[in-house]
């Protein structure tokens, strides 16, 4: 669940803040307006909690942009 991103509109920097409800595997990026995927800020294991990544965009044409939040949930064998 994607909590805030502040600030927004944002020049050229922005914090994200997401909370993970179970243990899972997550994925942060970010894509442009054309659906191009232009940033992975995350791809790993989280356990439940709240997390706070900071995302520089000033390599990236002023524009919109968007937030994914992938989770996978853990499979024990």
């Amino acid at each position: 669940n994607i909590n805030k991103i502040f600030p927004n509109p944002f020049n050229p920097k922005t914090t994200i803040e997401y909370q993970v409800a179970e243990p899972a595997n997550i994925k942060l990026e970010i894509y442009n307006i054309m659906g191009q995927k232009i940033d992975e800020l995350k791809n790993k294991f989280e356990l439940p909690g709240v997390y706070i990544v900071n995302w520089n965009g000033s390599l990236n044409p002023s524009g919109i942009y968007f937030v994914i939040l992938y989770s996978y949930l853990s499979q024990c064998l």
